[in-house]
């Protein structure tokens, strides 16, 4: 999957020099296309408990070897990223002080204190386990913090292994690896939640928030349990992401056990269906419905990249590979490869990211150099069509001239009133688009609020306000990354199809203009040009912004958080320093109320500009391109009638040489 991602990047490179040399683009436009593919990122994002086997897929998955040493304790892993590198090695960064000094105070809290609060107790069990672990460090551990290690990949071990020297101080850990299918690729594993340390929580939200495709990984033999569930629909859910598959690892075990393939994998189907049921989060809802949970057997994938060799020297290795060909009546490394599944999940990644990520990637620049190359030969067939009215003209009497001059005026005159009216009705079209997407936006930010005000109105009068952070956040993350911005986008599909509408009736009317008053011009072509030229212009995303952002969904999501003054339940901090319990509802209720008053529809007048380009496009190529220089020419003509033989000759060598043109770029566009 990842060698067909460098195939495609190189051949697009390879594309966009071409059209550079061909004279479509200019270096700028192909520098542009350059850098987005050299720095655009393929994130894949890994969930899951410990022991579900995620180590162990990732060997098969990314390294195609035994590399990944067996995962730490939940709340202590850090969090690793895999990419390309030109050397093995490992940079690690470790906790600031600030951040040694909160955990420090975490630990010595007593478990006794946040008996019954999950949160809290799984925070300060962490605290003290990592403190704990830091005595391997000895006075040189302050030395560490707020710093970053480079080390060698033979050490990876000592900063992610469960007794590793740096265990406790390591926030994250990025593996360069010398295979060129990473390039411009990150695999994310991230390792826990309701960390106790706030930052690098914060860091494993912000990777699955940016990630292209979330993995979640099960465990066959007790697949979907409340751990899984916390993980999917809490965490998940709060990082707002749309693309998440599910693997079923270890299917094997249950295999072994007697249970079919499909049995495994309708259990966790039933699951997600009654978790589904239980969980206000109808978006994740949504996403869950098409997800189909894939059996998988990580190790077995493993066993078929492994040397004979390493297999037949571990002891470990050896049980494993019998007892799956036993379990499988298998023999060979090619069945084992089979039988493992992992190519299903490979397939399913691969249909996500073809959806998610080459739209933006590859079809994009892509239609940008064919739509430069359309332009091109548009410009030539509309210069031999220019040169055939001309030659024609020059061959005419003077009567007919002058009646050819008048003609030319009229179709100026009725298609700019045509482009008017085409203004009028796109602007009617967007105010209608517009009016009923603040109404969807303002009912979206509604029914948030009232659910927010109804999970502080669950708030007992002996709770602590911080039990409600969870659920609170929750609902503010899903209002901003996911119910507003899939609004936003609404809006923009609606303008484009009015647009694409209003456009198509125009092209029909200015059809019937130039056939009417230029018959020696063959505007079928034209005008199907023209309507490329637009088509590409109003479904190219990354002009059809509410936002100045390269990546328009961080945009629209920069925009949201803005009117929503940073949207942040901080503000729940101060909220022990009120003395009543009336006090604190009262205070995350006005909250609520500031949230409910923010505009978060003035992004939406940003449609209009659409039009405007729209407009200034047609009229660029009808009027300034096509009808006005005619109409010079013609004016030159009758000026100067003793030239007439000299501007055919002219006019007839210009078309001879266009013809030349259009030779070319047509097997230029054949190459490509």
């Amino acid at each position: 999957m990842f060698e067909e991602l460098q195939e495609k990047k190189k051949n697009l490179l390879y594309l966009a020099n071409k059209a550079k040399e061909f004279g479509w683009i200019d270096a700028n436009r192909e520098k542009e296309i350059v850098d987005k593919l050299n720095n655009d990122v393929l994130t894949i994002g890994v969930i899951g408990q410990m022991k579900c086997g995620k180590s162990t897929f990732l060997n098969a998955f990314v390294f195609e070897d035994d590399i990944l040493p067996s995962a730490t304790t939940p709340m202590t892993a850090a969090l690793s990223i895999i990419t390309y590198g030109e050397e093995k090695k490992i940079v690690a960064e470790f906790y600031s002080k600030d951040e040694w000094e909160e955990q420090k105070l975490q630990a010595s809290r007593s478990l006794e204190d946040v008996v019954g609060n999950e949160l809290e107790e799984s925070k300060v069990k962490a605290a003290k386990e990592l403190v704990e672990k830091s005595s391997k460090l000895g006075s040189s551990l302050n030395s560490f913090l707020g710093k970053t290690q480079n080390d060698t990949f033979e050490n990876l071990i000592e900063y992610v292994g469960a007794d590793g020297k740096y265990i406790s101080i390591t926030k994250s850990v990025k593996i360069y690896y010398p295979k060129d299918y990473l390039k411009g690729v990150e695999i994310v594993d991230t390792p826990g939640f309701n960390d106790p340390i706030v930052s690098r929580e914060e860091r494993t939200k912000e990777f699955l928030k940016k990630a292209d495709v979330v993995l979640l990984m099960l465990y066959a033999g007790r697949p979907f349990d409340a751990t899984d569930r916390t993980i999917l629909f809490k965490n998940v859910g709060q990082c707002g992401t749309g693309k998440v598959l599910v693997g079923i690892n270890k299917y094997d075990i249950p295999f072994e056990n007697g249970e079919t393939e499909d049995e495994i994998k309708q259990y966790v189907v039933d699951q997600l269906r009654n978790a589904c049921k239980e969980c206000n989060d109808t978006l994740l809802v949504d996403v869950l419905k098409n997800t189909a949970p894939i059996p998988l057997s990580a190790e077995m994938a493993l066993l078929s990249e492994l040397s004979m060799g390493k297999i037949t020297s571990s002891d470990a290795y050896q049980f494993a590979w019998k007892r799956n060909c036993d379990t499988f009546e298998i023999s060979n490394q090619k069945q084992m490869r089979e039988k493992s599944h992992i190519d299903n999940l490979i397939s399913a990644v691969k249909k996500v990211v073809e959806t998610e990520k080459e739209e933006i990637l590859f079809r994009k620049p892509m239609n940008a150099i064919l739509a430069a190359a359309n332009k091109k030969k548009a410009d030539i067939d509309k210069g031999i069509q220019e040169n055939n009215i001309l030659i024609n003209a020059l061959n005419q009497p003077d009567d007919e001239l002058e009646e050819k001059q008048n003609n030319l005026a009229r179709a100026n005159k009725r298609l700019n009133k045509k482009i008017d009216t085409l203004g009028d009705e796109i602007d009617s079209a967007l105010r209608d688009v517009v009016r009923k997407g603040r109404n969807q936006l303002e009912d979206s930010l509604e029914s948030a609020c009232k659910r927010m005000d109804g999970i502080i109105e669950g708030l007992g009068r002996f709770d602590s306000p911080n039990s409600i952070i969870p659920q609170l956040d929750r609902e503010l993350q899903t209002l901003i990354t996911r119910t507003l911005k899939y609004d936003v986008e609404s809006v923009g599909d609606a303008a484009k199809a009015k647009i694409k509408s209003c456009v198509i009736e125009f092209f029909s009317e200015a059809e019937d203009v130039l056939m009417r008053y230029v018959p020696d011009f063959d505007s079928r072509d034209f005008v199907k040009g023209i309507d490329k030229e637009i088509t590409l212009e109003i479904n190219d995303e990354s002009a059809f912004t509410f936002e100045n952002s390269s990546d328009e969904d961080e945009g629209i999501i920069d925009y949201l958080l803005a009117v929503l003054n940073g949207a942040s339940w901080g503000v729940l901090e101060g909220i022990g320093n009120f003395i009543t319990h009336g006090d604190t509802k009262t205070k995350l209720h006005q909250y609520v109320n500031n949230l409910r008053n923010s505009d978060v529809t003035e992004c939406l007048d940003s449609v209009f500009n659409r039009k405007e380009e729209v407009i200034e496009t047609v009229k660029t190529r009808f009027i300034e391109e096509l009808i006005e220089p005619l109409q010079e020419k013609i004016d030159e003509i009758i000026a100067d009638k003793s030239k007439k033989e000299q501007k055919l000759k002219e006019a007839e060598n210009k078309l001879v040489s266009l013809k030349k043109e259009k030779e070319i770029i047509e097997k230029q566009i054949a190459s490509i």
